[in-house]
């Protein structure tokens, strides 16, 4: 798997993350085009400096424009003829931006007037890093981010003083999975920052990782350590990190458990879910119910696991190093008996390949053709396995 790795060891803005993004994700001349295409009236300039000893990259963006009404932010963005993903994401982004600030200020985020990251120099910062972390995307790279140095203190904005990190970065961190950490540094994480990172970034996991391409990406203030944003590119292994939850349960009804574990399954944060028979204290009947959740959220799953069993108490395992393969899902239109149906096929990478038709099609297939399931299934891993040898072929 490629992995692409921000390492904001000195916090994140728009114009660090873009200009650690150059020459590695986008280039000068898809940034001329990104602004052609929005229209906006902005200037940038690319400068190689030395901050501290470190070779890095800055972004310096002239805008003649001033605050923006969000609905006028999306229109140019929407009007524009960027890539439809382009367009989708960088909505996405300023989406986060303006629910943060409606909800420290009290007001319908969709009347919302951005201030300092509404003018054309955050179209601009917003915009570009979208382009470029969607064309690390096309080329396979999974983003990740360390924990962000946010700094702490206190900093001027356009409604006054405010602490650090201002309001609206701890909105949205609380509604990503990214960690943080406070400092005495002032001001380094911005609102636009934190919404690029959070929309595309997961928290960094404990994996192996052969390191391809290092570039840094500089700010414009001066702090104590070097004021950069580090980009890293590398592949890992197939390894996760996940943990299992697991909890004895002797006193609950078939009926409440399986209700305990429908409700686990309807969360976004559970993998999986199963329940073991097995014997307990005074061989009494038990059941163990596991759950395997993402690292980060274990502990959030286990408080639910309690609140559905009544458990007094459940087991978190962290599991290391599982090996997982990468998957994909595509619709492929299969023909079975002269009529034409769409079914969902899995697939795994690298490798091994292995196709899996999902199976509620293959029953509803076989339910339209009053057929056998088991033939369905073979019918389409026959002319799906087909289609890829001659797709091969072609190659």
């Amino acid at each position: 798997m490629k992995v692409a790795i921000f390492d904001a060891f000195n916090g994140a803005s728009g114009d660090m993350i873009l200009a650690s993004l150059l020459g590695v994700g986008i280039d000068e001349e898809e940034i001329k085009e990104v602004v052609s295409s929005l229209g906006i009236d902005v200037s940038f300039k690319v400068t190689n400096v030395n901050v501290k000893g470190i070779n890095a990259k800055r972004v310096e963006v002239e805008e003649r424009g001033g605050e923006r009404k969000f609905e006028d932010v999306l229109k140019i963005i929407r009007d524009s003829n960027l890539e439809d993903e382009v367009k989708e994401n960088a909505l996405a982004i300023f989406e986060i931006i303006a629910k943060a600030e409606g909800k420290v200020h009290g007001r319908d985020y969709r009347e919302s007037v951005l201030h300092e990251v509404g003018a054309d120099d955050a179209i601009f910062d917003v915009v570009c890093c979208v382009k470029a972390f969607e064309n690390l995307k096309k080329e396979g790279y999974t983003f990740f981010a360390t924990p962000i140095r946010a700094g702490s203190g206190f900093t001027e904005f356009s409604h006054g003083k405010y602490p650090v990190p201002a309001p609206a970065v701890l909105e949205i961190l609380k509604s990503s999975s990214l960690e943080f950490i406070m400092d005495d540094e002032g001001e380094l994480l911005t609102p636009t920052g934190a919404a690029i990172l959070s929309h595309y970034c997961k928290p960094l996991k404990p994996f192996p990782i052969k390191v391809t391409e290092v570039s840094y990406g500089a700010g414009k203030r001066e702090t104590n350590v070097p004021n950069v944003l580090r980009l890293i590119l590398g592949e890992t292994a197939f390894h996760d990190s996940v943990a299992v939850i697991e909890t004895n349960v002797d006193d609950l009804s078939g009926e409440m458990l399986g209700y305990a574990m429908r409700k686990l399954f309807e969360r976004g944060d559970v993998l999986d879910v199963v329940i073991l028979p097995a014997y307990g204290k005074k061989m009494r009947p038990v059941s163990i119910l596991k759950v395997i959740s993402p690292m980060h959220r274990s502990e959030d799953v286990a408080r639910e696991v309690m609140r559905l069993t009544g458990s007094l108490g459940v087991r978190v395992m962290p599991v290391h190093h599982r090996v997982i393969s990468e998957r994909s899902e595509e619709a492929v239109k299969v023909k079975i008996r002269g009529k034409e149906f769409e079914v969902r096929v899995k697939r795994s990478h690298p490798g091994f390949l292995h196709l899996k038709p999902e199976f509620d099609d293959v029953v509803a297939i076989a339910e339209d053709l009053n057929i056998p399931p088991h033939v369905v299934y073979r019918e389409i891993m026959k002319k799906v396995d087909g289609a890829k040898d001659a797709d091969s072929e072609r190659e």
